[in-house]
């Protein structure tokens, strides 16, 4: 089952709306309460998924790495980063300043995001079924990735976070 998924960041609240080809929801999320010096950090220190065009000075397009980028490697990595991920900018004051590094990260929402069609494929969990799993088990697996709560894991632990939310250690993402 494909899905649309639409992100909107308005001031500084998230709202994250999966819908199914056929027009249902399957996924919903709204963040009103984010702290605003992380959602401020988040619009100036990272490119979001689907980010494309002229951004500031300089053109910004997303580059999926080598390992990742062709039909035989790993197509549910190269989904995440080309999806859901946060690519990081370079550091202030660095001669890369505001460049695309090719570092890849998730954050809880987009996390969340990419977990509701992960358990919709691979489960079948869809509408008040997916939303009661993932408010059951969601928190607790982000919690046990993002150890030292920082909001954001690597998006190369995202097989194992999938994996562990589901209670599936073999469940097959297509790598």
């Amino acid at each position: 089952m494909k899905f649309i998924a639409i992100t909107a960041l308005l001031g500084f609240s998230q709202a994250i709306t999966l819908w199914t080809t056929n027009g249902q929801v399957a996924y919903e999320e709204s963040d009103s309460d984010s702290d605003d010096e992380a959602a401020v950090q988040l619009g100036d220190d990272y490119f979001h998924a689907g980010e494309s065009g002229q951004l500031g000075s300089k053109e910004y397009e997303r580059v999926t790495p080598a390992r990742f980028s062709a039909d035989s490697d790993d197509i549910f990595m190269r989904s995440m980063i080309q999806q859901y991920a946060l690519e990081a900018k370079g550091p202030k004051d660095a001669p890369n300043e505001g460049e695309p590094t090719g570092h890849f990260w998730m954050n809880e929402a987009t996390t969340r995001a990419a977990a509701a069609e992960v358990l919709n494929t691979h489960k079948g969990l869809s509408g008040d079924a997916l939303q009661k799993y993932l408010d059951t088990y969601f928190p607790r697996t982000w919690a046990h990735f993002d150890v030292n709560r920082t909001g954001f894991v690597e998006v190369i632990k995202m097989p194992m976070l999938m994996r562990f939310l589901a209670s599936d250690q073999y469940m097959s993402l297509g790598e």
